[in-house]
């Protein structure tokens, strides 16, 4: 998982965060996404509201590993904006 973020300089928050998931993975999507947003709240991931409450997982990972075209997916969790893509982006936003 690669992964870059933006921080608030006067607050020390992270406004935009951006990771990758892989397509060749054993690791699902929602994984990446709960373990990323963990890191942008600075929680741990035992922590967080449990992602399936807010989108279907399966669905999820399904949809964006078997898009034939460009794809994406946006879903508010935990206070932030994660728009995911089927080429494997995933990009968590402040809201």
């Amino acid at each position: 998982m690669t992964q870059g973020s933006t921080t608030n300089g006067d607050a020390g928050t992270i406004e935009e965060y951006e990771t990758r998931f892989e397509q060749q993975s054993d690791e699902s999507v929602a994984t990446t996404v709960a373990v990323a947003v963990a890191e942008v709240t600075e929680r741990d991931v035992m922590d967080l509201d449990p992602l399936g409450e807010t989108v279907d997982c399966e669905a999820l990972d399904s949809l964006v590993r078997s898009a034939d075209s460009p794809l994406s997916v946006s879903f508010l969790y935990e206070g932030r904006r994660v728009f995911v893509s089927g080429d494997g982006s995933i990009e968590i936003t402040q809201v």
